[in-house]
């Protein structure tokens, strides 16, 4: 495992106790106190981290020298220039045939060190737009939990950090083990839906449609169309859809589809509403509409998400 300055402590210490020494509570679940694996924490001491306190008990980078892991996890600013030094031993390790395993913003790392050409990969949601800019010949999965793309490995936001170390888990010693370390975390061993989930709305644009799109943000719930819309406007159906490409980067329909989903989850964080008549208010006019456009935009089900981001109601 690798600390660089302005690590996620977060990060370090899921990964920590994911695979190193054994908790004694693990014992009350499992005859197996010893962890399997061997590891070293390195860096180049002493290393401030995310939290202010520094580390200075590392062991040196080129330790990492035939591992057969090497855990890179996310840090504070993950654009800033690594040290060559590390980014050396980070692409001396790929060549030598280890699993490279990225946690949250660590995806940065692996892209400096030039690890990541061809790759499918993941980072933290809101980190996307500046990991597309800065290494463009690597497949961002942008709203995925993680990603096994065979000897990169990567996760999303930090607590997806978890979700990764068990899914590793899982392939070296069997789900059953994972299951297990899982229990001691108290973390499922797998989550439905991804990040798209956590990812709060894209703000609206600003440009010549805006009085366009206040007029459809206030008429959601009703049936609209692409003609009937035109016509609202005062333009061509063709010259509507253009500008709207070119100001939202969507067609008419999936902006109208995605405002929706918006106004639903607000609905269903905020609200009393059933799902049903959040469905209509949000203007998808059946249950099972809104399912398919949340399964889309959100990645997992209006129950789903209102049972992760509301909660159960509070025992009287």
């Amino acid at each position: 495992m690798i600390v660089l300055g302005g690590t996620f402590v977060l990060d370090l210490a899921v990964a920590v106790q994911a695979f190193g020494r054994r908790p004694s509570v693990f014992a009350k679940i499992r005859d197996e106190p010893e962890s399997p694996y061997e590891i070293g924490v390195c860096g180049l001491a002493p290393t401030p981290t995310s939290l202010g306190f520094t580390m200075s008990d590392l062991k040196p980078v080129d330790w990492i020298t035939g591992a057969d892991t090497v855990v890179v996890p996310g840090l504070e600013a993950p654009w800033a220039p690594q040290d060559p030094v590390v980014l050396d031993a980070v692409a001396r390790a790929a060549d030598d045939g280890a699993r490279l395993v990225s946690l949250c913003a660590g995806a940065f790392v692996l892209g400096q060190a030039g690890v990541l050409g061809g790759r499918r990969v993941t980072t933290h949601w809101a980190l996307a737009d500046e990991f597309r800019a800065a290494f463009p010949e690597a497949d961002l999965v942008e709203h995925a939990l993680y990603v096994d793309d065979g000897q990169i490995l990567s996760s999303g936001g930090m607590l997806a950090s978890a979700d990764l170390c068990l899914y590793v888990l899982g392939q070296d010693h069997g789900q059953s083990y994972a299951n297990d370390v899982s229990r001691v975390l108290v973390s499922p061993p797998h989550r439905t839906g991804g990040q798209a989930q956590y990812a709060r709305p894209v703000p609206r644009p600003s440009g010549p449609l805006t009085p366009v799109l206040d007029w459809l943000d206030e008429h959601l719930a009703e049936p609209l169309s692409l003609n009937g819309v035109a016509a609202q406007a005062h333009m061509s159906p063709r010259t509507l859809e253009r500008r709207f490409r070119e100001e939202t980067g969507d067609s008419m329909a999936a902006w109208i589809a995605r405002r929706r989903v918006e106004r639903a989850r607000a609905l269903l964080e905020d609200s009393r509403l059933t799902v049903t008549q959040i469905a209509h208010a949000a203007g998808f006019g059946s249950t099972e509409s809104m399912r398919r456009r949340f399964l889309t935009y959100a990645g997992t089900t209006p129950r789903a998400y209102r049972e992760t981001f509301r909660g159960a109601a509070p025992a009287r």
